[in-house]
C-alpha cells in the first residue's frame, strides 16, 4: 500500500511539532504557560504552511488540475494525521514527561484567582477537570478544526478543472 503525500507531509510536520513543543518546553523548564501558546503558533504555522503544500503537491501529480473535493481531502488528511500525532504527543507529555504539571497549572491558576481576590467558593469546581486525556482530545479537536477552515479556503484558492474531462463528454 503505497503512503500519500498528504500523510507523509502530515507525519513530518507532527515531528516537527512534537520536537518543536518539547524543546521550547525545555528552554522553559516545563512548567510555564507560555510553552501551550508557542505550541498553538508552531501548529497554526505548520497548518499554515502544510495545507497548502499538501494541495499543491497532490495537484502537482495530477499534471496541474484537482477539484476542490479531492484538495479538500488533500488538506483534511494533512490536518487529521498532524492532530492525532500532536494528541498522542500531548498525552505522553503530560503522562509521562511531566506527569505534575497539570497539577501545578491547576494550583497556580487557583492562587492567582486568589490574588485576585476571588472568593473560594466562585472558584470552579470543574477547574481541576483537565487532564491528560481531556487536553488531548481538545488538542486533536482544535487543530482538526482549525486544518478543516484552512483546507476549505486553500481548496477554493488551489483549485483546477480539468476542461478536457469536460469536453469528452
Amino acid at each position: 500500500m503505497k503512503i500519500g503525500i498528504n500523510v507523509k507531509l502530515g507525519i513530518a510536520a507532527g515531528i516537527i511539532n512534537c520536537i518543536a513543543w518539547y524543546l521550547i518546553a525545555r528552554s522553559e523548564n516545563y512548567y510555564s504557560f507560555n510553552v501551550e501558546q508557542y505550541r498553538y503558533y508552531v501548529t497554526l504555522l505548520l497548518l499554515l504552511a502544510g495545507i497548502p503544500a499538501s494541495t499543491y503537491l497532490e495537484r502537482k501529480t495530477n499534471n496541474g488540475f484537482i477539484e476542490f473535493k479531492d484538495a479538500l481531502k488533500c488538506g483534511v488528511l494533512y490536518s487529521i494525521v498532524l492532530a492525532l500525532i500532536i494528541a498522542i504527543f500531548n498525552y505522553t507529555y503530560y503522562k509521562f514527561i511531566v506527569p505534575d504539571a497539570i497539577d501545578y497549572f491547576v494550583s497556580e491558576t487557583k492562587k492567582s484567582m486568589m490574588a485576585a481576590k476571588v472568593k473560594e467558593e466562585d472558584i470552579p469546581k470543574n477547574i481541576e477537570f483537565v487532564t491528560s486525556y481531556f487536553s488531548s482530545f481538545r488538542v486533536f479537536m482544535q487543530t482538526l478544526i482549525i486544518g478543516l477552515l484552512m483546507s476549505l479556503a486553500a481548496s477554493a484558492i488551489l483549485r483546477k478543472k480539468n476542461l478536457q474531462s469536460f469536453q469528452a463528454n
